[in-house]
This record gives C-alpha cells, sequence and structure tokens, in this order.
C-alpha cells in the first residue's frame, strides 16, 4: 500500500527572480518503508518533506497522502488529518520548557481531547521504548540535548501516526548521539511498523536506512 504518491511535483517560490525549489518530482513511499532523503543544503529536500507533511503546498502536481489527495481539503481538514495521520520531528526539538519530560510526551493526546489517564499511559510506553523510563519527571533543562530529541520522538509517535517525518533530526547532536537517534529510528520501524521518512545530509547515517533518495536541484537523482 503506498503511504506517499508524489506526482510532478513542482514548487516554485515567486520573487523578483522565481526560484524552482522542485522539479517535475515523481516519489512513492510504501507502508512501513523506512526513507532517507538525502541531499546538499538548497536542493530541496526540506520543501519536499514539509509538502508531503501538508504544512506546505506544491505549485503543480498532486501529493496523495494514505489515499488522500491533501490538495483538496480545507485548512481545518488539512489539520485535522495531519494531527490523526502524521507525526513531525525536526532539528530543534521544541519542547515546552515548563513541563516534564511526560507531560510534553503526552500533549499531543491532551491536546486532541483524549482521556489524561490514558495519554500519560501511552506516554510512558513511548518514553520507554525510547529509553527514558528513568527520566519522565525530569523537564528539558534537566536533560541532554539526545534526551530531549528522544522525547520529540516520543511526542511523535503517541498519537500513533502511519507516517513519521523526520527533518535533520540529528543536526544539533554529536555524532554518537546522532547514530543513537537512527538506531531509534530504525527500532521504531521495525516495532511499530511505522512509515518513516527522514531528511539528513549525512551519508552514513542515511545508508543505514532501507531506501536511500538523493536529491539535486529539486530532482531525484
Amino acid at each position: 500500500m503506498k503511504i506517499v504518491d508524489c506526482i510532478n511535483l513542482t514548487k516554485v517560490y515567486p520573487g523578483v527572480q522565481s526560484t524552482e525549489v522542485l522539479k517535475e518530482l515523481n516519489l512513492s513511499i510504501e507502508a512501513g518503508e523506512q526513507a532517507a532523503i538525502l541531499g546538499q543544503s538548497g536542493s530541496g529536500k526540506s520543501t519536499l518533506l514539509h509538502i508531503i507533511g501538508a504544512l506546505d503546498s506544491a505549485s503543480s502536481g498532486q501529493v496523495t497522502i494514505l489515499n488522500t489527495d491533501i490538495s483538496t481539503l480545507s485548512d481545518d481538514k488539512i489539520a485535522a488529518f495531519r494531527n490523526e495521520n502524521m507525526g513531525f520531528i525536526y532539528q530543534f526539538h521544541h519542547l515546552l520548557m515548563e513541563f516534564t519530560a511526560l507531560e510534553n510526551a503526552m500533549m499531543p493526546l491532551l491536546i486532541a481531547g483524549k482521556d489524561e489517564s490514558r495519554a500519560k499511559q501511552k506516554a510512558t510506553e513511548l518514553l520507554e521504548l525510547v529509553g527514558l523510563s528513568h527520566r519522565l519527571n525530569h523537564k528539558p533543562s534537566q536533560l541532554s540535548g539526545g534526551e530531549r530529541q528522544r522525547v520529540a520522538i516520543a511526542r511523535a509517535l503517541v498519537n500513533e501516526p502511519k507516517l513519521v517525518l523526520a527533518d535533520e533530526p540529528t543536526g544539533n547532536l554529536d555524532k554518537a548521539n546522532a547514530q543513537a537517534v537512527f538506531d531509534l529510528f530504525l527500532k521504531i520501524n521495525k516495532e511499530l511498523n511505522t512509515t518513516l521518512i527522514v531528511v539528513t545530509h549525512d551519508q552514513q547515517l542515511a545508508n543505514q536506512f532501507g531506501r536511500v533518495i538523493k536529491l539535486d536541484d529539486g530532482r531525484i537523482v
């Protein structure tokens, strides 16, 4: 089953001199795949990820996510679709500094109006999965960079998304922590069968994924 299907995807940013970031790109991602999108700065990889995640829109072409043409959805329906089906992880963890690791991981379920006890149980399970069972009540200021990113991963998974999108998730981590985070992605893919799309510029890390998609100048090469 296709989770993602991009057909003739083009993205142009207007200006005095318009910039064509993606150029008639075609890409399909199957359910359960672990795919790394690799490319240098300016290759279009983050733009592609944002369009797949319905955080940006294409100038032309079609993007189908879970058999839904997202261009046909209203803003409210797109937001609901994202919350129900996707998890997002960024280079910066964006944790709420006044809340504990457990409270941060619970947040998407609480925002969605889910039962607090169920949210706490699910968040605890995921923090245990990412190796933070001993850090549940620590605030971000009491965690290392690698631990904060693990909390962000648990938060992205708490809604049980079918698709997880990560944009340079190891960009602020040292080599050891970067490897640990990639190991964690592979573990999540294996144990939860979650489809993963990870943007990175690190060839060595990308090569550990089942599929590497190389972008150059807005095209897959």
